[in-house]
């Protein structure tokens, strides 16, 4: 496997033809940002990720198996590669996100009220592991944003401002109508 790091920031990761498993487990890598950086990373199936400052997100080499899974800490868009037959989930904090092919943004920093997801194209579908019975899975279509509360409880806003949640991947904060400490988590 070669690991090569762009000069655009993008990790590329290339497959030698290597046999990447030992006694059937796979290999995974975790990259993290530091505070104030920015990583992108293409991982084995074309999925595109990029990471937001004080992110990190556990994947492995190449995806073998039912489905495509990763877990992710802070914030992450992702341009998800189709692929029918083998789901793409996101695992952060207590939600998972499951997509076949869709760009989104994700943020469940530790120190956020709620872990948010918003969609931009695509469908999703946001559940609650264990909390199935309590709390029923729910869909998005572009547009529209879900909040998981501390609590487990998923609440959607049908209109939500794109623009705003993914204005980090333009180098920006964009702000709106947002409370000085929601202003102040982001800025840090």
């Amino acid at each position: 496997i070669q690991v090569e790091k762009l000069d655009n920031g993008l990790l590329a990761y290339t497959v030698n033809g290597k046999i990447l498993y030992e006694d059937d487990a796979a290999f995974y890598n975790t990259i993290s940002t530091p505070r104030g950086g920015q990583y992108q990373v293409t991982l084995s199936d074309g999925t595109k990720v990029w990471l937001n400052a004080a992110s990190s997100i556990r994947f492995p080499v190449l995806f073998t198996g039912t489905e495509r899974r990763v877990e992710v800490t802070g914030e992450a868009y992702f341009e998800v590669a189709r692929d029918i037959s083998k789901p793409f989930k996101v695992k952060a904090a207590q939600s998972e996100v499951e997509v076949l092919g869709t760009h989104f943004n994700i943020n469940a920093y530790d120190d956020e009220v709620s872990i948010k997801t918003t969609l931009l194209e695509g469908k999703v579908k946001i559940t609650v592991p264990g909390q199935a019975a309590a709390q029923p899975a729910r869909f998005l279509q572009p547009g529209q944003q879900s909040g998981i509360s501390k609590n487990g409880e998923i609440s959607i806003v049908k209109n939500a401002d794109t623009d705003e949640a993914i204005a980090w991947l333009k180098g920006r904060f964009q702000f709106e109508n947002t409370d000085l400490r929601s202003m102040l988590r982001q800025i840090s």
